[in-house]
């Protein structure tokens, strides 16, 4: 057995946001991506003096000496990776005592910088309040709070920081605030029990059904003549008027008042369907208590709290990147090519893998005359789902289809054949002399028990790597049992 080491080092995590769905979709691009992450990350992380400890599939983890040349490292890292071709990444940073050897990895230091990088924003930096105490002098390093979250298996909550130096994405959304608790640690649980005792007496007086946008603007029309939509929102004044007004039209023979309440009704089902659900929720689910109503009187139950808060940016993230895509949309259908590119790339570190973004901007990178990235982007969208024939039958893509490179992209079967530098990967620390292995029995990845508890993340992944390396599990059962270690 090697020796441990035990060190105080910046821990730098960095992930390839999507990696799992882009590898089911195509693995050929996706591994493209994941060497050039490789590449960008080991020259930068030599240049900054770093020691990479591990790569794991889409991931690696780093150690710094200095917290500032950690964060300087990440920025740079980003900045180059934002460049086409893009590759979508997340990077966590945490200073904190981190035990490593030949044949693994591990400590509270490791924990919190891999929840930290889970957390990030695509095309961000987030670090911990440790390192923002370290860099907050720094006259190059800029950061901002993004707000206090629950990390899984950490007993206290962490203020997360963003990195905002220029290039770098900052997330427009504050994280969701953490009730704290009241009382001190003792009586909690007690507060937590009679306030849950409450409830459950006087759920009967409790909105707790959350109203669906789906199911009131399918019941707006054509049921929206007797105002069955406006009963299931709560608006019972204007559920009774609706038939009310139809009903005395027919009385008085009133083609207005007839007319009226399907008119309304119709109106009504497009207002539902042209709002966001976040729209939707601010309108008619503002009263509704949350699964977790003790959080909402100022008792904190951490792990339903940390989800909520992940849930909540997982739909913020969604709703901004439909908005990017729309607007780079609308600038194209203008003609205003360079206003597309900028909203569309912004779209595009937010999902990679959407194969209309990657189309769009093949057709604006043509229009604009850059060969290169328009390719780039036509071998993304074709790899994510476009079929080859819509290259022939769109206008914006003429200038592309004369360019001798699409010739030779064309006999490829439609398909990019540049491919990022091969580099020379390592599973085992950098400079630390690694001694000949004995001989193991080789072990059948059915009987290795990758769902008992493991001391920590990184040894049950440690266990995955030396499987996929002997050739026991492909890369994409790889990925797979990867996704699983990081959603327990």
């Amino acid at each position: 057995m090697s020796k441990r080491q035990r060190r105080l080092a910046a821990i730098m995590f960095t992930d390839i946001v999507g990696y799992s769905a882009m590898m089911q979709k195509d693995e050929a691009i996706t591994s493209r991506l994941r060497n050039r992450h490789r590449e960008v990350f080991t020259r930068l992380t030599e240049q900054y003096d770093g020691e990479i400890l591990q790569y794991y599939g889409d991931g690696t983890l780093s150690i710094f000496y200095s917290t500032a040349a950690a964060v300087e490292c990440a920025v740079d890292i980003q900045r180059e990776l934002k460049q086409d071709p893009k590759v979508p990444l997340r990077i966590g940073i945490h200073t904190g005592d981190i035990t490593f050897s030949d044949e693994d990895v591990f400590g509270d230091g490791v924990n919190i910088a891999s929840r930290v990088e889970s957390l990030c924003v695509p095309g961000g930096i987030f670090v911990t309040g440790k390192v923002y105490d370290d860099i907050k002098n720094h006259q190059t390093i800029q950061a901002k709070s993004v707000g206090e979250y629950g990390l899984k298996n950490i007993k206290e909550t962490t203020t997360i920081y963003a990195i905002s130096n220029p290039g770098i994405t900052v997330p427009k959304q504050r994280l969701a605030p953490l009730n704290k608790p009241r009382t001190n640690q003792l009586g909690n649980q007690s507060k937590i029990d009679n306030i849950k005792g409450k409830l459950n007496k006087n759920k009967a007086h409790l909105p707790t059904v959350k109203k669906s946008k789906a199911t009131a603007t399918k019941l707006a029309f054509p049921f929206g003549l007797f105002g069955v939509h406006r009963f299931y929102l709560g608006q019972k004044f204007w559920g009774v008027l609706y038939p009310l007004i139809f009903v005395l039209g027919i009385i008085d023979g009133n083609a207005l008042f007839i007319c009226g309440p399907p008119i309304l009704s119709f109106l009504d089902m497009f207002l539902f369907k042209s709002m966001s659900e976040e729209e939707f929720d601010a309108k008619y689910n503002k009263n509704v208590v949350t699964s977790n109503p003790t959080q909402s009187m100022g008792v904190i139950d951490k792990d339903q709290g940390q989800d909520d808060q992940l849930s909540s940016q997982k739909s913020f993230l969604k709703a901004q990147f439909v908005r990017h895509k729309r607007a780079g949309e609308n600038h194209l259908n203008e003609y205003d090519y360079e206003g597309a590119v900028e909203e569309l790339a912004k779209a595009n570190e937010l999902k990679y893998d959407d194969a209309p973004v990657h189309f769009y901007m093949a057709r604006c990178y043509s229009m604009l005359e850059d060969t290169k990235n328009a390719l780039i982007h036509l071998d993304a969208a074709i790899a994510f789902g476009i079929p080859p024939r819509q290259i022939d039958t769109v206008d914006d893509l003429a200038f592309l289809r004369m360019q001798p490179e699409f010739k030779e992209f064309a006999a490829s079967n439609y398909r990019f054949q540049e491919d990022a530098p091969k580099i020379k990967t390592r599973t085992t620390p950098k400079k630390i002399a690694k001694s000949t292995p004995p001989k193991q029995e080789k072990v059948s990845p059915k009987e290795v028990d990758l769902d008992a508890p493991p001391p920590d993340f990184l040894e049950k992944l440690q266990k995955l790597s030396e499987l996929r390396a002997k050739g026991y599990l492909t890369e994409e059962e790889f990925v797979k049992q990867k996704e699983k270690l990081r959603l327990k």
